[in-house]
């Protein structure tokens, strides 16, 4: 039944107690979108209302904050996969969203350039780290 309502959906959803949020924006199709919200309202067996919103409004609750960048050293311990979100999280005074989105951006992209350079993507230093961001201005 669910595969007629929305089809195969591969995304993470995280949760904190009560609150649930996607581990990233997800960029929907018209029809995507259409199916999505059958989905929800399926699955809570409610009318869903959808409402466009700024990114400003959406998050306006919380206090404005200047997007802090991230440093090489915060960078090469995104790389360790010994540390889990949370532990980073606490470790980088960052939310767990921020290193969950900055996680799956930056590792994927570094790893795949390690690869195409030649380097082995289990021996990382700084330097690489700093050559890698250096390349990607």
């Amino acid at each position: 039944m669910l595969n007629e309502i929305c089809g195969e959906v591969k995304m993470r959803v995280l949760t904190n107690g009560n609150r649930v949020d996607f581990e990233a924006p997800i960029q929907m199709q018209e029809d995507q979108l259409e199916k999505f919200v059958k989905f929800l309202g399926y699955l809570l067996n409610e009318e869903i209302e959808i409402r466009e919103v700024k990114e400003k409004e959406r998050f306006g609750n919380r206090s404005e904050k200047k997007q802090k960048k991230w440093t090489f050293d915060e960078l090469l311990m995104l790389l360790n996969p010994n540390l889990d979100n949370s532990e980073l999280a606490k470790k980088l005074d960052r939310s767990v969203m921020s290193i969950s989105m900055e996680r799956s951006d930056f590792v994927t992209s570094f790893i795949s350039w390690a690869k195409s350079k030649g380097y082995n993507p289990e021996k990382i230093t700084r330097t690489l780290v700093e050559e890698f961001m250096e390349e990607r201005k």
